[in-house]
């Protein structure tokens, strides 16, 4: 007796094909879904300190310990590294939120740098 076959065999390798590119776009998800998601808050500079959480970052300072000017810099994955423009701060001054940037795709890590002027 003949085998019956519901499917033609140009369909089995459509199938195939489908499953595998699936299978590599949850594999891309995978690896770039975690650095995606990550966060974090530099060291202090002179009382000044950078977060960062997925694509963007931002400086806050707090009772500047030296005069002068202040930057903020991110690592970006897959695109050019960024920097803020100049902040200066006397000595003793506060000022939240400033130095806002963006990277592409994903923030790696920033900083607040100094420069005494």
């Amino acid at each position: 007796m003949a085998e019956i076959n519901s499917r033609p065999a140009g369909a089995r390798s459509r199938v195939a094909r489908g499953l595998a590119v699936l299978g590599l776009g949850v594999a891309a998800v995978v690896v770039v879904a975690p650095g995606a998601l990550a966060s974090g808050t530099s060291n202090k500079t002179n009382g000044c300190w950078s977060t960062w959480g997925s694509t963007g970052s931002n400086a806050h300072c707090q009772n500047v310990t030296d005069g002068g000017n202040y930057v903020n810099k991110s690592i970006c994955s897959w695109s050019s590294d960024q920097v803020s423009d100049a902040e200066w701060f006397d000595r003793g001054a506060s000022k939240d939120n400033w130095g806002q940037i963006d990277c592409t795709f994903n923030v790696e890590k920033s900083w607040v740098d100094y420069s005494r002027g």
